[in-house]
């Protein structure tokens, strides 16, 4: 039975990262979002870090939309998986680390609702207003100061991520190859030079010069005097 989880009111804490599955469905993209549980005694924040994980056309939507500081409600069940670090520990055993994440199976935007917002702005327009700091007159409303303007979501496309390093707001990371870089400066190849023939036969000679000068026990000059 799968154990369920809602998060209500968490923060992302920064930029997702995006792999790109070969079939869409496998698509997958991770984030972790910060949970504040209060303050302990001494007066400081209690936070907890949870790892998310989002598949297919989620995947897409959290990697367009989502970044830093961004508030979701989010609805998941709990996944663990163990990943061998490499590391041997003293009593002979493989060193694993066990992870266990949140596979996210619905998500919203969280903070204030619009209808929120649009009250609360309402009335600092007004308040700016009956304080001279806006005109009378002034015909500005809530809804323009809160809309905001999203880019279009587009399908993952690999000619372009290739291109930018990011597929919208997430980092892209392909297996066995590493996050893409935005761009990463080609390396320009090396060319041989060119020797002719005669070229060639010119500087044997002079190899054997050199050979048959120190043999006889001359003083060896490797540029002779035309």
């Amino acid at each position: 039975m799968d154990n369920l989880v809602s998060l209500s009111n968490v923060r992302v804490a920064g930029d997702p990262t995006f792999f790109p599955g070969a079939d869409p469905k496998k698509h997958r993209c991770l984030l972790t979002v910060i949970k504040n549980r209060g303050k302990n005694k001494a007066g400081q924040e209690m936070t907890d870090e949870i790892g998310l994980t989002f598949w297919g056309k989620y995947a897409q939507t959290a990697a367009m939309y989502l970044d830093k500081g961004r508030a979701i409600n989010v609805e998941g069940v709990l996944r663990s998986y163990t990943k061998d670090t490499g590391q041997i520990k003293p009593n002979g055993k493989k060193d694993l680390q066990r992870t266990t994440t949140v596979h996210v199976k619905s998500f919203e935007f969280s903070a204030d609702s619009k209808k929120e917002l649009v009250k609360r702005v309402g009335q600092n327009i007004a308040k700016a207003k009956a304080e001279g700091l806006l005109p009378p007159d002034c015909t500005i409303t809530p809804e323009y100061l809160i809309a905001v303007t999203r880019a279009a979501s587009y399908d993952y496309n690999p000619q372009l991520a290739a291109q930018t390093g990011r597929y919208g707001n997430a980092r892209v990371y392909i297996k066995g190859q590493g996050f893409l870089g935005a761009g990463a400066p080609m390396q320009a190849p090396v060319q041989s030079a060119s020797v002719s023939d005669a070229q060639l036969a010119q500087m044997e000679a002079e190899v054997l010069r050199l050979k048959q000068a120190k043999a006889a026990g001359g003083t060896v000059n490797p540029f002779p005097v035309a």
